[in-house]
């Protein structure tokens, strides 16, 4: 009897410290994932693009010079080129989604490059994702962009 007395009340003092250890590795890996954006997400890191809408940067049309993005997350800015202009803007990052705003570059023309599609998809909210050194950008659920951490 002793003992299926203490198995009741042991029973559900472990189940709720069962719980509030998953509550706490959430809130751990959200904190980890948010440490992560802040630590990546700086002025010296530099990502080229690997991928543009399903095609590698020279066979989408980025032959002669490959883009790069610089996301300055301390100072809510980006900065990079665009395979033909240098450009900036504003970035606002929020849990998985990335919003870049107040985008400008330089107008120099060049022929066959995709500028205005790259612009274009800057110009929106797309959710990100950084994973072994590549940071993934979707709109709705598709991958639109993809880029390599190239210096650090």
């Amino acid at each position: 009897m002793k003992t299926l007395f203490i198995a009741l009340i042991a029973f559900p003092l472990l189940i709720s410290c069962k719980s509030t250890q998953n509550t706490s590795n959430n809130s751990s890996n959200e904190q980890m994932r948010t440490q992560k954006a802040s630590e990546v997400f700086i002025e010296t890191n530099k990502w080229e693009l690997t991928r543009f809408n399903e095609q590698s940067p020279a066979e989408a049309g980025f032959a002669d010079r490959t883009p790069n993005l610089v996301i300055n997350m301390q100072e809510s800015k980006i900065g990079g080129f665009s395979g033909c202009n240098s450009f900036g803007g504003k970035v606002a990052i929020e849990e998985n989604k990335i919003t870049f705003n107040q985008v400008f570059s330089t107008k120099m023309f060049c022929e066959g490059i995709p500028e205005p599609e790259f612009f274009k998809l800057l110009n929106n909210t797309l959710t990100y994702s950084i994973a072994n050194n590549t940071l993934t950008f979707k709109k709705d659920s598709k991958v639109v962009m993809e880029f390599k951490l190239v210096s650090e």
